[in-house]
């Protein structure tokens, strides 16, 4: 049905978005700041800054707001 394939493919994407992240974090040598900045804005953005956080408005908002998501949340689960 389409409900069963709409979850299967939200898992894929879920999957396909975990894989990434981990593969930034292996880019930026497990800096989570850094990987979150390449996920949010591209690696390329934090490459050409120097291995830094982009001076993006979104992702410096946005590196700050899942880190404390992740904080709050790594425990739990």
């Amino acid at each position: 049905t389409q409900r069963v394939d709409e979850r299967a493919e939200k898992g894929r994407i879920g999957r396909r978005r975990r894989r990434y992240l981990r593969d930034l974090l292996v880019m930026f040598n497990q800096d989570k700041k850094l990987a979150l900045a390449a996920y949010n804005a591209g690696e390329n953005a934090v490459l050409r800054h120097g291995r830094k956080i982009p001076p993006y408005r979104e992702t410096i908002q946005y590196v700050p707001r899942v880190l404390a998501l992740y904080e709050r949340f790594r425990n739990k689960y």
